[in-house]
């Protein structure tokens, strides 16, 4: 059990995966070579039987018929079997080569046999041919002597017959004994289905339970740790910053929990900060950090993966926790205030992959920001607050499927980000209320517009005041945000 909890959400749902796939090719593979072992002892009784019957009546009538014609006709054994020699439909055959066809008909007929006597029985008609072929020699000379017709009638009718008759007996015994074989076939056959079905069953049921009991095991290993951080996010949004959890997994919950451990005792460590700093930039620095790491956001999304893991959607739930991980990695970004456009676009990815779990069937969105930025450092958290607006305040209020656009471009020594969606928009009036409140230094209301007035603020602080925040919107059609930077890394944050 401890060496399972240390198996990663990926490695454990590919093992549920081949506990059930396993098994059953397993069974597959034993169902198919019964299968084949069966159509194998049908298909050989079927030839052998099929072939002997060749010989059961043919042999015989050819036998006795070509000699007796040579005989009334007064012809040579060795001129039967040509064209010209016949009576009416009848064809003659050569006794001779008809003796020797038959006995190689013989050694395949004692390969093919499926019960062990029939080869003896084979052995027996090998052995009548032989008496046979003999019979027709000495008639042959009884025939080009001076026997008379009924001497060499009586001789036919005394030997030729008899031995012809007792060779189409053997044969039709040979064919008796391999149909009877059939009924033991057909009888193995069902005891093997039997146990084909038995093995079956079994199988598939073990196969069964390991999967419910590993699926289990992985359900709770996801929603008891979800649970507890839930509980905890619960007390750290009631502001106690001194909270911790833990998980004895080694997996992605680990990482999840080991990052909100951290995020707590890093806002913790902010808090303080703000008590004891009073320096206007980091106290609204350290208040914009707190924003963005909403423990109520965290509480929504940790419900919405424990939801997940329930309805066993255990690779969304995969998804989502590392996109939350990826989201609290860059928000902490050990302790820098300054990160590079990488980072901040890896941040509003994963922010907006997180939304989309939850605003999947209102929300779309598109990141299309230059490569060529990347390596640029930027204040932390200056894109997630446009998003987080364009979400809350366009899209989500719009009816039907709204889109997300941020793209990102140098335009000679600045660098241009936009932020754009197609949602509600705003009328002239609330416009002209926002741009006045991204401009205050101080924002008493909290609720609106205090992310992007720090963001308005930040820029201008560290980028001059030809740079900053500016909007335009026109209602029922959308918003757009652009901030503008200058293109270059200021020192020391580079």
């Amino acid at each position: 059990m401890k060496e399972y909890r240390r198996v990663s959400l990926n490695k454990r749902l590919m093992l549920i995966s081949l506990a059930v796939l396993i098994p059953m090719l397993l069974v597959t593979a034993y169902l198919l070579f019964s299968l084949y072992s069966a159509t194998g002892a049908y298909v050989q009784i079927t030839e052998s039987v099929s072939y002997a019957n060749r010989y059961s009546k043919e042999f015989k009538e050819q036998i006795d018929d070509s000699i007796y014609f040579a005989i009334i006709g007064r012809k040579n054994l060795d001129e039967l079997g040509t064209p010209d020699t016949g009576i009416g439909s009848i064809e003659t055959v050569n006794p001779y080569e008809c003796i020797d066809d038959l006995d190689r008909a013989c050694t395949r007929m004692s390969k093919k046999a499926t019960v062990e006597g029939n080869r003896n029985q084979i052995t027996r008609v090998r052995n009548s041919l032989k008496s046979l072929e003999k019979c027709v020699g000495e008639l042959e000379e009884q025939m080009d002597g001076n026997a008379t017709y009924e001497e060499n009638i009586r001789y036919w009718d005394e030997n030729i017959t008899s031995l012809t008759t007792l060779i189409q007996e053997g044969i039709q015994e040979y064919i008796y004994v391999e149909t009877m074989n059939l009924d033991t076939v057909r009888g193995e056959l069902d005891t093997q289905n039997a146990r084909t079905f038995t093995v079956c069953v079994l199988v598939s049921g073990v196969a069964v339970i390991i999967a419910l009991v590993m699926t289990t095991q992985a359900s709770r290993s996801i929603t008891v740790p979800i649970r507890k951080l839930c509980d905890v996010a619960a007390r750290v949004a009631e502001g106690d910053f001194t909270v911790k959890t833990k998980v004895e997994n080694t997996d992605e919950i680990a990482m999840l929990t080991e990052s909100f451990n951290d995020m707590t005792t890093e806002i913790g460590r902010l808090v303080e900060d703000i008590k004891k700093k009073q320096e206007n930039l980091h106290i609204t620095e350290t208040k914009l950090l707190q924003a963005q790491i909403n423990p109520h956001f965290l509480y929504n999304t940790l419900d919405t993966i424990v939801w997940l893991a329930e309805e066993k959607k255990n690779e969304q739930v995969v998804s989502m926790v590392t996109a939350l991980s990826d989201f609290f990695r860059t928000t902490l970004s050990k302790g820098r205030d300054f990160i590079t456009v990488r980072e901040e676009r890896s941040h509003i990815d994963s922010y907006l992959k997180i939304q989309q779990f939850r605003y999947q069937d209102i929300m779309e969105y598109n990141i299309d920001i230059d490569e060529d930025l990347y390596d640029y450092m930027i204040p932390k958290l200056t894109l997630q607050p446009l998003v987080e607006n364009a979400l809350y305040h366009g899209v989500k209020n719009k009816r039907g499927k709204g889109v997300i656009w941020i793209t990102g471009e140098k335009e000679g020594d600045k660098i241009i980000f936009k932020v754009l969606d197609n949602g509600k928009g705003m009328t002239e009036e609330e416009l002209e209320k926002l741009r006045k409140n991204i401009k205050r230094e101080k924002n008493e209301d909290l609720a609106d517009g205090f992310g992007l007035a720090n963001v308005n603020q930040r820029i201008r602080h560290y980028y001059g005041e030809e740079c900053g925040l500016s909007f335009n919107s026109h209602e029922n059609e959308g918003t757009e945000a652009t901030i503008t930077l200058q293109a270059k890394n200021i020192p020391p944050f580079a």
